[in-house]
Formats: C-alpha cells, structure tokens, sequence
C-alpha cells in the first residue's frame, strides 16, 4: 500500500514537441515578438515571446509552423518559406514538461496586418539591436538566433 501511496503523489512529467517562429521583415533588421498574455507571463515568467506552440499528434513541423503564426498572428505564411535554424530542449520548461522545440525563421513583408489571439496583449517589431527585457529567450541566446539566421540568408 505505500508503494501505491507513492507513486499516487509522484507528478507525472510530460514530454512534447513544439515549433517557435522566429518572424523576420525583409531586411533582417527586425523581428515580431508578442507580448504574453498576464497567465502566460506569469508561468513562464517573461513578457515577450516569439510565435509558437506545440505540434499537434500527427502534424508535420512546417504544419505546426503555420498552424500556431496563423492561431496567434492571423498572418497566413507560405511554409516553403520556413527555414529550420535550431533545435533546443528544455528538460524544464514548466515543473512537469520536458520539451524539445524546432526553430524556424521566415522572413515577410512587415507589413501585413496583425490580428491577435488572446495569448497575447500586443505586438511589437523591434529592432534586432534594441531587443526588450523579459524575453522568454535570454537576450544572449536570442542574439545567437538571430545570427544563426543572418548566415543562413
């Protein structure tokens, strides 16, 4: 009976797969981030993020690109324009997830309009030298990104 006690107490950790989109303008000199929703800022204690989600059962990556930019930004991609750049895990994501997220980048006009979900509060194209504070990334490791994806043009 303890043994069952146990492992009735134990948390059940979760693992899944996610894609992040890393949405670019033309030139490479600014990048889309959106500002979280109160909830989201607060589990994972930032304010900015980029585009993304979890890969659904089934769906191919560049589906779950273009599934979560549409969900979150209404923006409609082409995803032959997707270029994976990299690939993180965080064993930790929240307390109970294991995660392994896909990074894609795209570049768009910038232009386009932008209509929110209610993840997010608001938007903001930054310049990629003047990127805000409270990033789900921290801002070394969204430099690293950002470059990963200048070599890639």
């Amino acid at each position: 009976m303890k043994q069952e006690e146990k492992s009735s107490n134990k948390i059940e950790r979760k693992f899944g797969l996610g894609v992040l989109v890393l949405i670019f303008d033309k030139n490479l000199s600014k990048i889309l981030l959106l500002k979280r929703n109160e909830e989201k800022r607060k589990k994972y204690h930032a304010d900015w993020g980029y585009v993304g989600g979890k890969v659904e059962l089934g769906e191919k990556l560049a589906d779950a690109c273009i599934r979560e930019v549409r969900e979150e930004t209404n923006l409609h991609l082409n995803p032959n324009d997707l270029k994976l750049i990299d690939i993180k895990e965080s064993p930790f994501s929240t307390e109970i997830h294991h995660a392994i997220w896909f990074v894609y980048s795209i570049k768009i006009n910038g232009k386009e309009k932008i209509t929110l979900n209610d993840e997010s509060e608001e938007y903001g194209w930054f310049d990629i030298e003047k990127l805000p504070g409270r990033m789900v990334d921290s801002l070394e490791e969204a430099k690293k990104l950002i470059k990963k994806v200048k070599e890639m043009k």
